[in-house]
């Protein structure tokens, strides 16, 4: 299943995927629908493939590996903004991202939500342990089927001290 390729409607029908991707999560943890969309993460099985399949999204340029979903990245010049950057993800380890390929076939399967300035601190409800990410810092929606979709919360810009 490719879906959003290629077309004028590429960058919408990215963001309606990554939206329906954050009302699944948020329904169990209403606080996630209050953060913005950083990343739309595409699951591929060969980055350059899909480097030239959603080159409109693009350039794509190097990024480091979402420890998290296990997975050599690139990603677009945007991000941390509007538009959202997109993240084009390819299983390098038997992990997340692996299963979610396995199930799905190829396609939005994880978002990057935030910052959230209290995700650089362990108590944060139902978020992982902060991995790198192509994005910065970044914590698994934990508590979520492992074939996903995934969802993850950027961590603050500054991390916060424990006298604050």
């Amino acid at each position: 299943m490719n879906e959003g390729m290629g077309g004028s409607g590429l960058a919408a029908d990215l963001a309606a995927a990554a939206e329906s991707i954050r009302s699944a999560a948020a329904a169990r943890d209403p606080w996630l629908a209050d953060l913005p969309l950083a990343g739309i993460g595409w699951a591929t099985v060969e980055l350059d493939r899909a480097t030239r399949e959603l080159a409109e999204a693009g350039p794509f340029g190097a990024a480091p590996r979402d420890v998290a979903l296990g997975a050599s990245a690139r990603r677009s010049s945007t991000g941390r903004g509007s538009p959202p950057a997109i993240v084009l993800l390819e299983p390098d380890a038997e992990g997340l991202l692996a299963a979610a390929l396995a199930r799905f076939g190829e396609g939005v399967r994880a978002v990057y939500l935030g910052p959230l300035d209290r995700a650089d601190v362990d108590d944060t409800p139902r978020l992982g342990p902060p991995r790198p990410s192509p994005l910065g810092p970044a914590r698994l929606v934990i508590g979520r089927p492992a074939w996903g979709p995934h969802a993850l919360v950027l961590a603050g810009v500054a991390p916060r001290s424990r006298d604050d």
